[in-house]
């Protein structure tokens, strides 16, 4: 009797992709997460039901879901996204960039929390410092800071021998490497590389998807956006924003809804204005320390998708671009038009935020009345005096 051929078994396999910041997690994640079922088809799993679980996951497994604090509904998240993992046969992604920020023991809980049967691999998507400085000050700025863009790099700089403060915590890409791949085998470190500026936009998505063992021309990537860059003067404006707001909008809370994702994103991202540019010191300063990180990377033997030259900007064109008075603040002049070109342009989004929630109550009043009105109709056949009663009431408001 000839033996039945049986479809070869899928390998239990995780994939965590933890970071780095602003090199293209949101693109990836929203290319992901808006095909979840064509992914899952080919074999990729996204735990739980939407990339927010993702988020909470990792504010979960770096222990700030605790009681009574602002992230206190993540408590418990981490846990039920391994078990959701737990029963998928083939590989699972885990994606969120704030996973960056876990220390040692928290990243050692993360690796090992899918059991010795499943083969966990680490993926790190990183992109030059040069790109990385201005991309992190602006979400700094998305995220209610009122520092100018001097005053982050100087701060920068001054704790790069220490490596301490939140830019290095994730930005660091040996120290990342070195910390969530302890005990793994460099073959299932992976960093992925940003491609540099007029790079073909899908190769990211390419090389990404393929490091899954998905099929990346398969997936529609035109509709996921990116985590927009803001100009010079817009980045400006919302700084100056953020002062006069002084902490009146809550973050948690309100402030990412309305500030971040309205007033930068849809608002502010629309206009255009200067690339923001570091002076000929600082240019040299990411130069220095690019190349150092991609001298780290290829020590520690990881798996390259791409190329660690990507990692190191070409130095003459860097050079060209840096600017002597990159930290000038605009022209009062220029912030002025800008700012009421945005304050307009916001207007116009809140009438159509305004108009779209009129429609939905009327059509909701609607909704709600008809199966009222058809009960009432259904009674009155049944107990034809309540028709007439009805009426009686009508014609003596109609005499008023």
């Amino acid at each position: 009797m000839a033996e039945l051929s049986r479809e070869p078994e899928r390998r239990r396999r995780v994939f965590l992709h933890i970071g780095s910041p602003k090199t293209g997690t949101t693109f990836l994640q929203q290319v992901l997460w808006s095909q979840r079922e064509l992914a899952a088809e080919q074999g990729v799993l996204l735990p739980l039901k939407r990339f927010n679980d993702h988020y909470q996951a990792s504010l979960d497994i770096r222990g700030m879901a605790t009681p009574n604090s602002p992230h206190e509904a993540a408590q418990g998240m981490w846990t039920r996204l391994v078990s959701d993992a737990a029963g998928w046969p083939g590989t699972v992604l885990v994606s969120h960039e704030l996973f960056a920020a876990a220390d040692d023991a928290q990243a050692r809980r993360a690796i090992t929390s899918f059991g010795p049967g499943v083969e966990v691999h680490v993926v790190l998507t990183v992109r030059d410092l040069l790109r990385q400085l201005s991309a992190e000050w602006q979400e700094h700025v998305k995220h209610r800071s009122t520092m100018r863009f001097d005053e982050f790099v100087a701060s920068v700089k001054k704790d790069a021998p220490s490596r301490s403060g939140w830019f290095w915590r994730v930005q660091d890409y040996v120290r990342l490497v070195d910390r969530w791949g302890a005990g793994l085998p460099p073959a299932r470190v992976h960093v992925v590389t940003v491609p540099p500026p007029g790079a073909p936009p899908t190769l990211l998505w390419s090389r990404f998807a393929g490091l899954l063992g998905l099929d990346p021309d398969s997936f529609e990537t035109a509709a996921s956006r990116a985590n927009t860059s803001l100009g010079r003067e817009q980045a400006e404006i919302l700084r100056q924003v953020n002062v006069a707001l002084d902490g009146r909008l809550a973050l948690p809370g309100p402030y990412p809804a309305v500030v971040k994702d309205v007033f930068a994103h849809q608002v502010l991202a629309g206009r255009t204005g200067n690339r923001l540019a570091l002076d000929a010191a600082d240019t040299q300063f990411a130069l220095e320390q690019s190349r150092a990180l991609a001298e780290g990377l290829a020590a520690a033997g990881v798996d390259v998708v791409g190329s660690l030259d990507e990692l190191v900007p070409i130095e003459d064109a860097a050079t060209v671009s840096a600017a002597a008075g990159a930290y000038e603040p605009p022209a009062p002049d220029v912030l002025l038009q800008e700012s009421l070109a945005a304050m307009a342009d916001l207007l116009v989004k809140l009438s159509d935020v305004t108009e779209r929630n009129r429609d939905a109550v009327q059509r909701a009043d609607v909704l709600h009345r008809a199966p009222v009105r058809a009960a009432l109709l259904e009674l009155g056949e049944r107990h034809p005096s309540l028709l007439r009663a009805r009426a009686t009431v009508q014609r003596l408001r109609d005499r008023r």
